[in-house]
């Protein structure tokens, strides 16, 4: 049975150290129950101090061999030299064609463009001149291996591994940087590629322009050459119509037409009117003579011929057959019978000539808006074709 006062000893530290004797209470220690996580001991500094004191010269040793190795290398490295340009992207693309305003393309679109200009910068087309003026085939072919042959660099498009195009976060610049053993050539073809880029855009817009215009210039003299044809076929036209103008020509028959389908109608109405008064004049009825536009005089007869009667009925309540006054009465009558005959027979006659005429101005007011409107339209179907 152990012993309420039973003590255990820590491991022994280096000689510098010790630690005393701690007694552990019986209760802490429990062999059969669930571990405890003990705190490991915190190691003071002079520990450290104890390892610096007795491994200095290791230390030292590495930090100078570091340094020296360190010598060495740089000194046989060559350094490498980079230049930078800066090109400033104008968005207010000039127009195609000369002597119109510039328009502004859409800001949404300015990662595109700038990438598209940086794609454009690393081309054959921008990169090859100053390729050539610089002679860095040679450079980029030593660079690349001896399995890489000249030829074989020439034939492929240019690539300056060198070379590097970035762009500064929500700007419109582009910055091209070139790498070079030489910080003269660095800086030179930086700027060369440069000025062969701006080159290389302006030669793009140039022609461009000079190909519209081109195009517009063929568009012109061919509409030139069709404006004569028209012109000559206008006045074969006008020649033939015998009109200097097939829509005022139009014009003036649609006006024409408009008054003669107005007379037409009118005649029409009084062709029908005297028809009726012919008519009525024809089946012998005094009272349609009477009404007629010449029943004036044939009511004064009338009315002559009616008092005539009256006066000759006293006449003959007082006198004989054989009296001047009788037979004088008789004569009377019978001479306005007679003149008011005669007056209804000319009526009746310049009624029937006022109904013919009307009848023939009506045909010939139709023959006229016949021939007006066939006129009209031969015409109107022409001036498709002015």
């Amino acid at each position: 049975m152990p012993d309420q006062n039973t003590t255990a000893l820590l491991p022994a530290l280096p000689e510098e150290a010790s630690v005393r004797q701690m007694p552990i209470p019986f209760e802490t220690f429990r062999p059969h129950g669930p571990e405890v996580e003990t705190a490991l001991p915190a190691v003071p500094l002079s520990h450290y101090l104890w390892l610096l004191r007795r491994h200095w010269w290791k230390i030292l040793g590495f930090v100078v061999l570091s340094v020296a190795a360190a010598v060495v290398i740089s000194s046989r490295l060559e350094p490498i030299y980079e230049s930078t340009a800066t090109v400033d992207i104008d968005r207010q693309m000039p127009s195609a064609i000369i002597g119109q305003e510039a328009t502004r393309s859409m800001a949404n679109d300015a990662d595109q463009f700038l990438a598209t200009q940086v794609k454009l910068i690393q081309s054959d087309a921008v990169l090859r001149p100053v390729v050539q003026r610089f002679k860095l085939l040679d450079t980029e072919t030593e660079d690349a291996g001896p399995q890489t042959s000249r030829v074989a660099a020439e034939d492929a498009p240019v690539l300056l591994k060198g070379l590097k195009v970035t762009r500064p976060v929500n700007t419109y610049l582009l910055l091209i940087s070139y790498r070079s053993k030489d910080p003269r050539l660095a800086a030179d073809v930086s700027n060369a590629i440069a000025r062969s880029y701006l080159e290389h855009t302006y030669n793009i817009r140039f022609k461009s322009s000079a190909s519209l215009s081109a195009f517009m210039e063929r568009q012109l003299e061919e509409l030139k050459a069709k404006m004569e044809r028209s012109t000559a076929a206008l006045v074969e036209f006008e020649r033939e119509l015998n009109v200097i103008s097939p829509e005022q020509k139009t014009s003036i028959l649609s006006a024409r037409l408009l008054q003669l389908n107005a007379e037409y109608t009118n005649a029409q109405a009084d062709r029908v009117r005297k028809e009726s008064a012919f008519r009525s004049v024809s089946s012998g009825a005094m009272e349609a003579a009477e009404v007629s536009s010449q029943g004036e005089s044939l009511k004064k007869l009338s009315e002559l011929l009616d008092a005539q009667q009256q006066k000759f009925t006293e006449t003959k309540s007082h006198f004989g057959p054989n009296q001047p006054e009788y037979r004088k009465g008789m004569l009377a009558i019978k001479e306005l019978e007679r003149q008011l005959q005669q007056a209804r027979d000319n009526i009746a006659h310049r009624v029937e000539v006022e109904y013919r005429e009307a009848t023939n101005r009506e045909a010939m007011l139709g023959k006229a808006v016949t021939e007006t409107k066939e006129e009209f339209d031969a015409l109107n179907a022409r001036s498709f074709e002015y």
